[in-house]
């Protein structure tokens, strides 16, 4: 007979919730201990900017902003000065000791795109394109690493004859929105893209997701301003969702990150179904500390119980606009057969 199961025999059943309690907790500890030593030490937060792999993720976050900034619908001449610093100085290293490999050949593609926007905006990209220079003098051009990143053009009609072609044509024809037409998503259409993401795999199929909608200016301000990463396109969406996963169906210590397992890709099969109806989404990450979470939840009328998985903007499609061309890495840095 285990530990468990004799205590539980030998108590009174009056004990028995306090002493669930009790036996989970000292579950719980050790396991959530094991996760922040591993996240310590192998995480970006406590590592030096030698290792590859932590080099290569702040410069593809950098990168990614230049991005999205040549989205949006009107991106500002010059936008990004701090930006494009921080670019400048992450990528020496990185070149010098690896080449110039991806994310650091996609970074220099980026910054292409950046400067001939500035320049068709006349300004002067002088400095920019010298020190561009002297990091390309850095490293060789490995075979093969040149992605193209800043912006592709899209044409809604592109992308309606796309949605009625094959799976792979559906899927890589999804891009992050950041200039949305504006107006009204009708509560059905709404609804229907929900019924459709349900067909999502759960654990034990506990589907515990929920969507929250938010469709009224002000909420949907109040929401934006809170999660902060939409700033230049959030404005225009038609509606805010947050999803959320309810902790109340997890019931495991093991299951301590399930929500966001589940929670994710609910959110990947929402923003599917979306696109399959002709909507554009703009997923906005909520990875935030407790003060964010609180003012999230004083500002919506989000259970406590439910754990924030994510905020996606919704909204309609332009006649043609531009998206983040977002390169994907190598299949061999993905792709591991064993």
């Amino acid at each position: 007979m285990s530990f468990k199961k004799l205590i539980w025999r030998i108590t009174p059943n009056a004990m028995h919730g306090a002493l669930r309690d009790v036996y989970f907790l000292f579950r719980l500890i050790p396991a959530t201990w094991y996760d922040y030593v591993r996240f310590l030490r192998h995480s970006g937060i406590n590592k030096n900017r030698q290792f590859r792999n932590q080099q290569a993720a702040r410069i593809t976050m950098i990168y990614h902003q230049i991005e999205k900034g040549l989205s949006l619908a009107a991106p500002r001449p010059g936008f990004g000065k701090e930006v494009i610093e921080r670019l400048f100085a992450a990528l020496p290293p990185f070149v010098s000791r690896f080449g110039i490999v991806p994310p650091a050949s996609t970074a220099i593609s980026a910054l292409e795109a950046y400067v001939r926007f500035n320049e068709n905006a006349g300004l002067d990209m002088t400095d920019v394109k010298r020190r561009m220079s002297t990091i390309a003098s850095l490293g060789t051009i490995s075979k093969g690493s040149c992605q193209t990143a800043g912006t592709i053009a899209v044409e809604k009609n592109d992308l309606d004859r796309l949605r009625q072609s094959n799976f792979a044509d559906v899927f890589n024809s999804r891009y992050s929105i950041r200039n949305f037409a504006g107006g009204v998503i009708a509560h059905d259409d709404i609804a229907d893209a929900v019924k459709l993401a349900q067909k999502t795999p759960s654990v034990c199929n506990r589907q515990a997701w929920k969507v929250h909608v938010f469709d009224d200016g002000a909420a949907m301000r109040s929401l934006l301003e809170i999660q902060a990463g939409s700033r230049g396109f959030g404005e225009n969406a038609s509606a805010v969702l947050v999803v959320t996963c309810d902790l109340l169906c997890f019931v495991g210590v093991a299951e301590r990150y399930q929500a966001w397992i589940d929670g994710g890709m609910f959110c990947m099969s929402l923003c599917l179904a979306f696109h399959a109806a002709g909507y554009g989404t703009c997923c906005l990450n909520w990875s935030k500390e407790p003060s964010d979470d609180k003012r999230l939840r004083a500002a919506a009328p989000i259970d406590d119980a439910e754990q924030v998985i994510m905020l996606i903007a919704v909204g309609t499609l332009p006649e043609r606009f531009n998206v983040a061309a977002s390169p994907r890495r190598p299949l061999d840095d993905v792709l591991a057969f064993h």
